[in-house]
């Protein structure tokens, strides 16, 4: 009875820390800021107690977050409403930088509803961390499933990394600090200070580094920052200790050094260079070297490829606790070196725990200064239209377009537009906002079918207008009515300002590059979907070779196109 009292209380205190904390939609009013030729609507969605750590745009066109103190959260992108999915604050221990930590996805969350989680706990008074996945449902996450534990993972007060990433082969990294202690960097034998790789039913993988071992790479202090780039490669973020943050490629077997060597094999440390030669040490592309010492401690970072903030479009967008800013990371083709690196927002909302971006440009951004916010970035000169399930089939030698908007503010019409040639296109129709009076944050749903035949190849777009009058123009989208599964164009060609890539086979992967007659390569990318657009307004008039690989098939294909000036 004593024990049934004392369940009860602690469920209850759960629910009162809960209702407590998550008291936080204090919305703040929106506040411009120019950014080059872009003028930033920013607001406060969200203002809270608690302190996050993971941010993601996820399932349900929602965002998503864990809180160190044990909670996940779904988010509404523009309201700011609040659901709590999971409560897991009587088993997660939090001192400082510990609690629930890193989160993601699983790739398929349709079929298989599962979010990875990694926290700290303590059991019989050590300090631990695990890697758990939960499954999704109504509303809530239940029946974890632990892939790491069995006590391998040392956790502390710092350094537990913690950042996962789901890859295209369905096994998950996870970035491990090394709990304060420097020997477990180097020391293969322990699962800290490294980057594991794991199989999603927590088995280890056979073609991991090291036999036997989750061990991925070795030699890492705090990894606070892991991505997939469209090029194939790994890009971490790594707190250094008083000098030399770190913006890594992570490579398979490699060792990044940790602590006999910071930042560069530059001697800067005695014994560095020797330690490198011996130790297949793999330099950072940038090592942030704070003069007269000091550190940035950067964090989580996307890849922002949405145009409507032209700015930050096709760069690495990094978040930074210490110096309280974004930082725009510009890459060159190989993905091997970096060609600019910009500050943005420095002071703006204190320090800067994650970032994350909606499909629709909108950028969100966790701040660590109490009370914790989520800041929310957009284009104020675009339609705001949040749109989802933006698709087109072939229903019956019909091409049939549908979308949903999740959320529509000021929104008139839609208006579709068909071209045959890329370049003309001609409004066949519009299509009335079904929000009442243009805004609403509900979802409502759009169809059109056109009746047109004939074409070899048939393009559609859909752009919005809002009440002034301004408009946005959504992805174009190829018929796959006029052509078989197998076929793949390039339109128009000869281009001028962008050319479009129909890539019919919507289930299949596609690895796309775009060479020069030189051989030099100027664009890359992994694909899966009806059309892929290239921006080549900026290349110079010629000849240039489109590789195209179906990842699944093997099959390549070689085709030329040309950019007139």
């Amino acid at each position: 009875m004593f024990n049934t009292k004392i369940l009860y209380m602690k469920k209850l205190y759960s629910l009162l820390i809960v209702v407590l904390l998550i008291h936080f939609q204090a919305r703040s009013q929106i506040v411009p800021i120019n950014i080059g030729t872009t003028t930033l609507e920013t607001s406060t969605l969200l203002s809270t107690t608690e302190i996050p750590w993971e941010l993601k745009y996820g399932p349900g066109d929602s965002l998503w977050m864990t809180t160190k103190s044990g909670l996940i959260l779904r988010i509404h992108p523009t309201n700011g409403g609040v659901t709590t999915l999971l409560n897991h604050t009587a088993n997660v221990w939090q001192v400082s930088e510990s609690g629930m930590l890193g989160m993601v996805f699983h790739q398929d969350f349709t079929n298989n509803p599962y979010i990875y989680v990694a926290y700290t706990y303590t059991n019989a008074g050590l300090n631990r961390e695990r890697l758990s996945r939960f499954t999704y449902s109504g509303n809530a996450l239940i029946n974890e499933f632990v892939l790491i534990d069995g006590g391998n993972i040392v956790a502390n007060s710092i350094h537990n990394g913690s950042r996962l990433l789901i890859l295209p082969d369905n096994t998950l990294l996870m970035s491990t600090g090394d709990a304060a202690n420097t020997a477990n960097a180097q020391n293969s034998s322990s699962l800290n200070g490294k980057i594991l790789r794991v199989n999603l039913d927590g088995t280890i993988p056979a073609d991991n580094p090291i036999p036997g071992s989750l061990v991925y790479t070795i030699g890492h202090r705090n990894p606070q920052g892991l991505m997939l780039h469209p090029n194939g490669k790994i890009y971490s973020t790594e707190h250094g200790p008083n000098n030399n943050d770190e913006f890594q490629v992570i490579e398979a077997g490699r060792n990044y050094g940790w602590p006999n060597v910071q930042g560069f094999c530059d001697n800067d440390i005695a014994g560095e260079t020797t330690f490198c030669t011996a130790n297949n040490v793999k330099e950072p592309l940038a090592s942030w070297l704070v003069a007269p010492g000091g550190t940035w401690a950067p964090n989580d970072m996307i890849w922002y490829t949405h145009p409507s903030i032209p700015e930050f479009q096709n760069s690495f967008l990094v978040t930074f606790l210490k110096t309280a800013k974004i930082r725009r990371v510009n890459i060159d083709g190989t993905g091997n070196s970096i060609t600019g690196e910009t500050d943005f927002f420095v002071n703006q909302w204190g320090r800067l725990r994650d970032i994350t971006a909606a499909p629709n440009g909108d950028i969100y951004i966790a701040t660590n200064t109490p009370p914790s916010k989520i800041i929310r970035l957009r284009n104020l000169t675009t339609v705001p239209v949040y749109m989802s399930d933006y698709r087109i089939s072939c229903i019956q030698g019909k091409a049939q377009l549908n979308w949903t908007t999740q959320a529509e503010i000021k929104n008139r019409q839609f208006l579709i537009y068909r071209s045959t040639d890329g370049i003309n296109y001609e409004l066949i129709s519009t299509l009335p906002s079904l929000a009442p009076g243009g805004t609403s944050d509900i979802p409502h749903s759009y169809s059109y079918t056109d009746n047109f035949a004939g074409a070899e190849q048939v393009l559609y777009k859909i752009v919005g207008e809002d009440l002034d009058g301004q408009r946005k123009n959504f992805e174009v989208l190829s018929s796959p009515c006029q052509y078989g599964a197998g076929d793949i164009r390039i339109i128009p060609n000869p281009a001028t300002d962008q050319t479009l890539i129909t890539l019919p086979n919507a289930t299949d992967f596609f690895n796309i590059s775009v060479l020069s007659t030189e051989g030099k390569q100027l664009f890359t990318s992994v694909a899966q979907r009806n059309l892929l657009n290239i921006s080549v307004n900026k290349w110079p008039a010629g000849t240039y070779i489109v590789s195209i690989i179906n990842q699944r098939s093997k099959e390549k294909i070689n085709k030329k196109f040309v950019v007139a000036r």
